[in-house]
């Protein structure tokens, strides 16, 4: 059940709906998770308050989407990364410069989640 958040800046408002569906159609293709594993929230930035190199790493970005996933502990680096980058895929595929999107992938123990884990969850992980 990875939780994905967005920031990114007011101009996106319009698209929100569509960048939803790709990402999620991103996560279900890329981690294999069901359709209706849905939790995003996106954050809406003015201008200035996101910060970012527009050339790092050897890139140039004209504007900035920070998508942080947030997993529970369990999924290979392969999977991580073929994630993302059907993430970036399905972005791309409705007009996201690939580029302008950058990504990262954090997990946490299924104790961290609520209402998921049970004091039987624990136990069984060991």
């Amino acid at each position: 059940m990875p939780h994905a958040r967005i920031d990114l800046h007011e101009h996106h408002r319009p698209r929100l709906a569509e960048y939803s569906a790709a990402i999620l159609k991103g996560m279900v293709r890329g981690l294999e998770m069901p359709e209706w594993d849905l939790f995003q929230s996106f954050r809406v930035h003015q201008p200035g308050e996101l910060v970012f190199n527009r050339t790092f790493p050897g890139v140039q970005r004209d504007d900035i989407i920070f998508i942080e996933l947030l997993a529970q502990v369990g999924y290979t680096d392969e999977q991580k990364q073929a994630g993302m980058r059907a993430i970036v895929e399905e972005l791309e595929a409705i007009g996201v410069k690939r580029d302008d999107v950058m990504l990262d992938f954090l997990e946490v123990h299924g104790a961290a989640w609520y209402p998921l884990a049970t004091a039987d969850d624990v136990a069984a992980e060991g």
